[in-house]
């Protein structure tokens, strides 16, 4: 007995404060359990974490966190009772639920959390970080109830889920919204009123932070029997069923990934929407003429696998627009019906692997009365299901978690449910059920177990299944206690159809995909799938049955279908752990075609209500499973792909370019690659495992064992097993591909939208189809043993491989413009954003160069007092206070005032060449030999200064001076020379140094000399070493030792190229070079465009420079350098190089990813980065951004993040609820003269680019040369291997898009046009070809195929605007320099009146421009 006291965290950090005197033989490790012995409340377990002495007042006291002591209920004071846990076993917990929010976590990182786990002792409500991620245990479960704390063992599962989550609902406003309920109740009414404020108010109590898309969906069924009673402009969004009816669905989008702290106040919005849906639907086609008599269809006839599919075509691209404060995927769906659906096989089939294969969560949430048989039931009439005797009538889908909403009138008037008095037609057959008491103490006997009776065995009832697709659920005809017979394949011939009303016709063998969800859910005491929503009245179950209380417990909320196994067959042979082992294996073999575990069993007496819990915290996919192929399976079913992968050459040098990367982190990293593309560890209990090892080896199971570095993983119909040789050097990896592999078709859907900030129905297609399972593994493989090197070994970053990537924009800051504005409340005109001017460009120039220098994370060496050293921006005639850097390392800025440098004469410059043995002793007393430089003499005229006529070895000579010179970067121990330099600053150095005015283009000539004279060349890049390059550039002075004589020297432009430095791959060193466009610049203003045909130029470039950064597709561009015959030069559109992330917090794992960024900078644009990895953690990713977006504001600008495809170009990743706005540009009356001579270069086509720009920046919008694809170091989503690259805009607040209309055709990315099959019966003769295509003549309107929304507005000529709303700045991104909501809806709406020309602004500016072309004629 000791005394308790408490202490906060204030005190001491630890949970745990003891003297490990009074505890002899203590060790870091052990758990403590501490109760008091005279209360019944829960006993506190504790770890020792730490033997430190801390001084305690008196003896035999112990002191814990007053937190966990108030929440066990341990008063402080009191004698309480401590003893050591012998066994960790005894305290053991089954499951352990933690829930996280607003971060994203990936698969990788909760095995790593969950193994950190291991060993380790925790308690409710704690708090949990580990990596970055921060979790707190929601729930603990041990022997099938909760508990208050226990010990994490190997065996322990752990379920993650989140509170921030995107969740797309779809509002089912088929025709019994408007029926009563059984209590008098609207169904409009109780949705809102009832189920919705509820679940909000749930939302609210939680603090559930999650992204919300919510869609009011319906089908309207038309009285016709040809599509030909239709006018053309409707058919374009027509189907028709199995049944011949004609049909076309709507979706009306209210509320697109938000997020709001209280979403009460959307309610009443949202019941205004839904009163006026049927209205809003029988006015869409007003404007069509006569069309047949339409109707809205009733639930069952509905179209809910459509509206879910909507979903998972976002929820499949989750990788790409990935954001770091969001994770989990949820789609849940509301409807009237009661569950039963008349559905589509060939979408049942596609909907169905999704959903598996995905992992993605679902909640169907019935409003109407639960049904006296099993739902969901989708049931399908085309010509399979009407043939004489079919059995494939109907589809139970289990991948669909359902409930049943019980109004506050219900359960006021006690309610429960139409089936709580429903007595049973039919009688259940008498059976002699297998005592449930035996298995009890079977369980809990161990040895001691009862015998069973002679000639026992299990009696399964031999039921077929209807489910479409045979490779998930096949029935189980016959089994006996022996292990071949479980897995002995069925009678073809005595299939039956599994009967809904008949309970025992639901036994069907299970399959991998029905155990892919077990993990997230608790068992009973039988070991039994608990769904606490799911319960049994066990009072009717009794008497219908007339079974005794002995024979049939009713005391769990479930019941398993193994409980109700029957005995008929002796087996005097088997031991207890042998019934054991095979009653767990039944478990996992045979179960209930109903349910989402397929252990529950489903009886006319189940009671189901709302499982609050999903639709709240969201449960993540698990990252593990205990279904496990038998041997005979696979050698029969699968074929074996078994490679081995070395790690560790013959000469035992690592492979793999990280630096610190051991083995055992690259073997662990290949399964992580495979959980993260929602593969699943097999494991099975330690226990298990040992009671197969003893009948032998080869009837070990194919599971994961971690003692022999052997790691199963499943995915749908593919096993692989990753296993690490005994030699420590080479990985052994099998593959188990299903022989019949399962086929999915490419659908086409055409459907009528009312997007988000629309005011009417707009028909949309979108695609329906199954992403491949598997993804050249070998490659992705190889790219993670080998990390930086992969590239040059082949294996480089593609596109096929899935990999993460978030794509952000530098925009410049207005947030003093932004606050001025949201001070006046945005009343009044916003258009204006001035236009910038030079002095103010060449600010947000050097800021743009800090910011480079922030990413690259290096300083310049203090070689000279501060206020010598010039600003990297070349103002040497504009007397103005600029931003100079301080030298300090901290890496801020401060601005400073510039002083001249000292007057350069001969005798210094003499001086400095002596100094470094260009020139000897006697040139610098005044002797003259041969080109040598005049002495000084006190009568001589002024000494001669620095020109452009200077030769460059002069030049060079004073550049390398320690005091008058170039501000040189520190030396880095990575390999970079001391000697080196940035671009930027060399030519301001230039313009500085050098007498009289030199200009920009001057100044680069000079550089251009220099480095053509060999005095001078890039680090890093190649294409750098034949032009230079203005901007953040490295360069570096050529050792005098290597500078070739003059008379040895090649002549100008026919120097030959030095190549970049070189570096051990131990010492991989990556450097952002961007290129900029001064405001002083020959070519600045012009914005570049890529014409859609392959460049030649930069070819050379991209093959050198592969290693260390590779230059992308080129476009056309303004360098910052002369453009003559000798220096031209082609900028790529885009540049890539590796970047190893800081992972010091990970001692066992090397990270790294790709970025992709802008190649070229002109302050007249957004400059865009994009992130690309595969093995990051998200947590060091998101600090990474954290820290470039705080430079970002140090620099003057904000960075925001923006979507990859904003307009959805790429009809594969769009959004299929998502649509652009399109804002008309209304100009008077022969404004482009003649508007169908609005060819592209015409001089109307000019004129109309002309305005739509001037309008565009007089409302703040930059333009922004990017691709709808991602920047790799080889792409090959194009033809020629480059990128297709248009332009659109981007508001300077980052919170909106602008694309100008109409579209010129080479701005814009070009796809094939690809034929697609019609999700309905008019596919073969209504849906032609469609795709992505610039000829408004080949779009079909009756098409169903892959257009995007965008591709809507192509067929017309109309001039305007597409607007699209960057949904991914949300409140975290959020600050003065992007503005509120409210600002961003004023943007819109002041915008939309502009281009109306409503307040005469816009006529205006067409007449002010009219005047500017009349006094400078010259300027088009």
């Amino acid at each position: 007995m000791m005394k308790l006291w408490v202490h906060q965290k204030s005190f001491c950090e630890e949970e745990l404060i003891l003297n490990p005197k009074e505890f002899p033989g203590i060790q870091v490790g052990d758990i403590l359990e501490i109760y008091h012995p005279d209360e019944n409340n829960s006993h506190l377990l504790l770890q020792v974490k730490t033997l430190k002495n801390v001084e305690l007042p008196q003896k035999d006291i112990i002191s814990v966190d007053q937190t966990i002591a108030n929440l066990f209920q341990l008063r402080a004071y009191k004698d309480v009772a401590v003893s050591f846990v012998s066994s960790l076993q005894d305290v053991g917990l089954d499951l352990v639920e933690l829930v996280f929010k607003d971060q994203y976590i990936s698969r990788s990182d909760m095995w790593r959390l969950k193994n950190s786990l291991v060993r380790s002792c925790i308690h409710l409500q704690q708090k949990i970080e580990f990596m970055g991620i921060r979790a707190q245990v929601s729930e603990l479960w041990a022997r099938g109830e909760k508990v208050m704390c226990g010990a994490v063992t190997e065996d322990t599962r752990v379920a993650f889920r989140s509170s921030t989550a995107m969740v797309y609902m779809f509002v089912q406003m088929s025709s019994e919204m408007w029926d009563f309920d059984t209590c008098g109740d609207l169904y409009i009414e109780k949705a809102v009123n009832g189920f919705l404020t509820e679940l909000f108010g749930q939302w609210k109590r939680c603090n559930i932070n999650s992204e919300l898309t919510l869609v009011l969906f319906s089908r309207t069924i038309y009285e016709a029997k040809s599509i030909n009673e239709f006018p053309e402009s409707m058919q374009g969004a027509l189907h028709m069923d199995s049944m011949g009816r004609i049909y076309e669905d709507f979706y009306r989008v209210v509320v697109h990934n938000e997020r709001r702290d209280d979403w009460m106040q959307m309610l009443s919005a949202l019941k205004q929407i839904m009163w006026e849906y049927n209205e809003a639907i029988a006015s869409s086609h007003q404007g069509d003429g006569l069309i047949p008599k339409g109707y809205n269809s009733k639930a069952a006839d509905g179209n809910l696998l459509e509206a879910m599919n909507m979903s998972l075509n976002v929820f499949d691209n989750h990788y790409i627009n990935r954001n770091f404060d969001r994770t989990g995927q949820v789609v849940e769906i509301v409807t009237p019906g009661a569950g039963v659906f008349n559905v589509d096989r060939r979408l049942c089939d596609i909907t169905k692997y999704r959903m598996i294969d995905y992992g993605i969560g679902s909640d169907l949430v019935c409003l109407a009365e639960q049904p006296p048989h099993p739902v969901p039931l989708l049931l399908f009439s085309d010509d399979i299901a009407r043939k004489p005797g079919s059995t494939q009538t109907h589809h139970i889908p289990y991948w669909l978690n359902y409930s049943f909403y019980l109004s506050p009138s219900q359960r006021h008037r006690n309610f429960s449910s139409s089936q709580s008095h429903f007595t049973p037609r039919i009688r259940l057959p008498t059976r002699t059920i297998f005592h449930l008491q035996a298995w009890d103490k079977i369980s809990s006997s161990g040895e001691a177990l009862p015998k069973l009776l002679p000639k026992t065995a299990c009696e399964m009832h031999s039921f077929g299944s209807c489910d479409p697709g045979s490779d998930t659920d096949e029935e189980w005809d016959e089994s006996s206690w022996d292990d071949q017979a479980i897995f002995k394949s069925h009678n073809p011939q005595a299939k039956k159809c599994n009967n809904p009303f008949v309970p025992s016709s639901l036994t069907i063998k299970l399959t991998p995909d029905r155990r892919r969800w077990t993990h997230t859910f608790p068992h009973g005491p039988r070991g039994d799938v608990i769904q606490l929503h799911h319960k049994h009245s066990s009072q009717s179950l009794l008497e219908s049955s007339g079974n005794s209380s002995s024979e049939l417990s009713s005391s769990s909320s479930t019941s398993s279908l193994y409980n109700e196994v029957t005995v008929e067959e002796t087996m005097p042979d088997d031991s207890p752990s042998r019934i054991r082992s095979l009653m767990v294996n039944l478990k996992r073999r045979i179960g209930c075609g109903w349910g989402i575990t397929g252990e529950q069993v489903w009886t006319p007496f189940l009671q189901t209500g709302v499982d609050w819990k999903s639709l709240t915290a969201t449960a993540c996919f698990p990252i593990t499973t205990d279904f496990y192929p038998d041997k005979k399976t696979l050698e029969t079913d699968y074929l074996e792909s078994p490679h081995t992968l070395d790690i560790i050459p013959d000469d035992g040098e690592e492979a793999f370019s990280p630096s610190g990367k051991t083995i055992q982190s690259a073997f662990e990293e290949l399964v992580s690659q495979r959980l993260i593309q929602n593969y699943q560890l097999i494991v099975l209990p330690r226990s298990e495992i040992a009671s197969l090892a003893h009948k032998g080896s080869s009837n070990l199971p194919l599971v994961t064992n971690p003692s022999k570095h052997e790691y199963v993983l499943s995915y749908g119909q593919t096993f692989h097993k990753i296993s690490l040789k005994p030699d420590m050097k080479s990985v052994e990896i099998v593959r188990y591909n299903a022989r019949q592999q399962r086929t999915s078709p490419k659908l086409g859907y055409s459907y009528q939208l009312w997007a988000i900030r629309k005011w009417s129905y707009e028909v949309a297609h979108t695609r329906v189809y199954h992403k491949p399972v598997d993804n050249k593994w070998n490659h992705r493989d190889n790219y993670i043993c080998l990390g930086g090197e992969a590239t040059r070994e082949g294996f480089d970053l593609q596109e096929s491989l899935k990999f993460w990537r978030s794509r952000f924009i530098l925009l410049p800051s207005t947030s003093s413009l932004v606050r001025k504005l949201s001070d006046s409340n945005y009343q009044g005109p916003l258009d204006v954003f001035e236009e910038r001017s030079a002095s103010q460009m060449l600010t947000l120039l050097d800021g743009f160069l800090r910011f480079v220098e922030g990413l690259n994370r290096k300083r310049r060496a203090p070689s000279r007092p501060q206020s010598q050293r010039p600003s990297m921006v070349d103002q040497a005639n504009t007397p103005r206070r600029l931003m100079s850097r301080t030298g300090a390392t901290s890496g801020d800025s401060t601005p400073t005032t510039l002083q001249p440098n000292p007057t350069l004469s001969t005798v210094t410059i003499a001086s400095a060449l002596a100094s470094i043995g260009i020139i000897g002793g006697a040139g610098a007393k005044g002797k003259d030999e041969g080109g040598g430089i005049p002495r000084s003499s006190p009568g001589s005229p002024e000494p001669e200064k620095l020109s452009l006529l200077s030769p460059a070895s002069l030049v060079t000579a004073v550049m390398r001076s320690p005091i008058e010179g170039v501000t040189l970067m520190a030396g880095d121990a990575k390999g970079l020379p001391g000697d080196s330099f940035v671009s930027a600053e060399a030519v301001a150095w230039i313009r500085k140094t050098l007498i009289g005015s030199v200009s920009h283009d001057e100044a680069l000539s000079v550089m251009q000399a220099i480095l053509e004279e060999g005095f001078i060349h890039s680090v890093f890049s190649a294409a750098a070493n034949k032009t230079f390059l203005y901007g953040y550039y490295i360069y570096c002075f050529v050792p005098q030792s290597e500078v070739t004589s003059p008379d040895a020297r090649r002549p100008s432009g026919v120097r030959e190229a030095r190549p970049p430095l070189t570096f051990e791959p131990t010492s991989r060193n990556p450097w952002f070079e961007v290129s900029c466009s001064s405001p002083e610049g020959r070519n600045y203003g012009k914005v570049p465009h890529r014409p859609m045909e392959e460049s030649s130029g930069g070819k050379d470039e991209m093959a050198v420079e592969k290693n260390e950064g590779a230059d992308l597709p080129e476009i056309g561009g303004d360098n910052g350098m002369s453009t003559g015959p000798e220096t031209s030069f082609k900028q790529p559109a885009y540049k890539s190089l590796f970047l190893e992330i800081d992972s010091s917090k990970l001692k066992d794992r090397v990270e790294w990813c790709h970025v992709g960024y802008h190649s070229n900078y002109n302050p007249v644009s957004a400059f865009e980065i994009e992130l690309q990895w595969l093995t990051s953690t998200p947590s060091l990713l998101q600090e990474l951004i954290t820290n470039w977006a705080r430079r970002a504001v140090t620099s003057g600008f904000h960075l925001v993040p923006t979507h990859v495809d904003p307009f959805g170009f790429n009809a594969d990743t769009s959004d299929s609820l998502h649509s652009p706005l399109f804002i008309e540009l209304r100009l008077p009356e022969g404004c482009l003269g003649n508007r169908v001579t609005l060819e592209e270069g015409s001089k109307a086509s000019d004129k109309m680019r002309q305005i739509q720009q001037a309008i565009l920046a007089r409302f703040g919008f930059l333009n922004n040369q990017t691709s709808c694809h991602s920047p790799l170091a080889s792409n090959i989503q194009s033809d020629h291997g480059a990128l297709p690259i248009h332009c659109q805009y981007i508001h300077v607040t980052g919170c909106a898009f602008l694309l100008t209309t109409p579209f010129a055709h080479m701005h814009l990315p070009t796809l094939r046009a690809q034929c697609l099959p019609c999700l309905c019966k008019l596919g073969a003769s209504h849906a032609g070809c469609s795709g992505w295509t610039t000829d408004s003549r080949s779009q079909d309107s009756g098409s169903a195929g892959a257009q995007s929304p965008v591709s809507q507005i192509r067929s017309g000529s109309k001039l305007g605007f597409l607007y699209v709303h960057n949904y991914l700045l949300s409140k975290k991104w959020r600050s003065s320099a992007t503005g509120d909501e409210k600002f961003h809806e004023a943007l819109l709406a002041d915008f939309s009146r502009f281009c109306q020309g409503e307040d005469g602004r816009l006529e205006q500016l067409l007449q002010t421009m009219e005047s500017f072309q009349e006094e400078t004629p010259g300027i088009p």
